[in-house]
């Protein structure tokens, strides 16, 4: 089937013509397309993202094996559960685009998801660095996200059709990453860093690449929404804060001022908490347990960042520092 065609079936539209390409995937995965369409109420132009995983792929820091496509491939079939299953619980305190269709052929590792354009609706400023305070918007974003699917002791079976762990640099998908640390403590304590965040009471749904290039934002820089769903799954909130926050600021910002940056973070995810009707007594317990698990949730980053790029500038004093706290735990 045509994008063309899937398009117009999905929206009911008159006709369908194709604009832009917006973004090619990740290591010839396909591409985001942005089409106008005419004859459907209120909407202009939708975002297909189109998906052809190739049978071999090449990726630009060597790391090509039959695992990463295995792990490439499986995250093309979270976002498409994500978005025809889990999305429609955001509101817009953590609002996503709109699903409008996917369609996929499994044989030939095809798919196409259809999307609100969030250009359209309002969305149109990208960023590559935030200011403290703009940072502390997608703060507000990930505490609602995370308030919303929050749940104690889960069971196996949850988050069904998303990924068991969510993030993309669980130590169970980066086996080859780890292979390649050089021996120390971050090396041998990296199961242990794990089996902490994944036994944690409270565990949430993580984005799971919670970079400030995957949020897009108003004009005003006052409303923001999120995009890239592939690797989101079972966590707990603090995967998604560390990340995000080493996406967009400096080492000096993140030296002077994480403590406010994490103060507004659990006080927009306890209001959000009880908003949603939970007791005091529950945000203060999911704080107190997630906040002592900042500095591991850290670690286990930069466990990554060490073994598959170690000389990435994410790879600084004050993330050594950081984990070096984390590993003080064990």
């Amino acid at each position: 089937m045509t994008p063309e065609i899937f398009i117009k079936r999905q929206m009911n539209a008159i006709s369908v013509r194709k604009l832009e390409v917006v973004q090619s995937l990740w290591s010839g995965c396909g591409e985001i397309v942005r089409y106008s369409v005419s004859g459907v109420s209120s909407i202009s132009s939708v975002i297909l993202k189109q998906i052809q995983v190739p049978a071999e792929m090449s990726h630009p820091r060597g790391w090509s094996s039959n695992h990463a496509a295995e792990r490439k491939i499986h995250s093309y079939l979270v976002e498409q559960n994500w978005y025809e299953t889990w999305s429609s619980q955001c509101d817009d305190e953590c609002r996503v685009a709109r699903c409008f269709g996917v369609f996929s052929y499994a044989e030939k590792n095809q798919a196409y998801i259809l999307l609100e354009d969030l250009d359209d609706s309002g969305f149109h400023v990208r960023r590559n660095e935030l200011t403290v305070f703009e940072a502390v918007l997608c703060l507000q974003w990930l505490a609602s996200f995370h308030a919303r699917f929050i749940t104690r002791s889960p069971n196996k079976n949850w988050p069904k059709g998303l990924w068991e762990q969510g993030t993309y640099w669980h130590l169970n998908t980066r086996q080859d990453e780890w292979n390649a640390m050089p021996e120390g403590c971050l090396k041998s304590s990296a199961r242990l860093l794990s089996e902490a965040l994944e036994n944690a009471t409270f565990q949430t749904l993580v984005h799971g690449d919670a970079k400030v290039a995957n949020f897009c934002f108003s004009k005003k820089m006052d409303k923001v929404s999120a995009v890239d769903f592939q690797y989101v799954g079972k966590g707990i909130g603090v995967q998604d804060v560390a990340y995000f926050i080493g996406s967009c600021l400096s080492e000096n910002e993140l030296e002077l001022h994480l403590d406010y940056l994490l103060d507004n973070y659990f006080s927009e995810l306890s209001r959000c908490l009880i908003d949603q009707g939970e007791s005091p007594s529950l945000s203060e317990e999911v704080a107190k347990e997630w906040h002592l698990l900042f500095s591991v949730a850290w670690a286990d980053f930069h466990r990554f960042i060490v073994g598959w790029s170690p000389n990435h500038k994410k790879n600084t004093s004050f993330s050594q520092k950081i984990t070096s706290i984390g590993l003080s735990r064990f």
